[in-house]
């Protein structure tokens, strides 16, 4: 995703990798380095307000459809964030280790 996306992002509804509906992108999180988007929380539920992580990383965005590599079970299942706007750097490796993000380079 690109920078110019943000505001696209914040108005569309999340889709999990099965085609099931998780609910509005609540925030749009950017990645410290490059300020393009990585990560998006999203609320599972009119029940659930905890905000749920989940990244960018191999998703698509149709018109206002943000279509999510992660079954709603594994957003579901992501540790948790503090309330603070930004992730700390514990928080973002703990997802990034959840999701399976490293490339091996480390």
């Amino acid at each position: 995703m690109a920078q110019g996306d943000i505001s696209k992002l914040q108005a569309a509804t999340a889709w999990d990798s099965a085609g099931k509906k998780l609910g509005d992108v609540n925030d749009v999180h950017l990645e410290k380095e490059s300020g393009i988007p990585a990560w998006i929380t999203v609320s599972l539920g009119i029940l659930n307000s905890r905000k749920h992580y989940a990244p960018l990383a191999n998703s698509r965005l149709e018109r206002e459809e943000l279509h999510l590599a992660w079954t709603r079970s594994q957003i579901s299942g992501a540790p948790g964030a503090g309330s603070a706007a930004a992730l700390s750097a514990e928080e973002e490796s703990a997802l990034i280790d959840y999701y399976e993000l490293r490339d091996g380079a480390e």
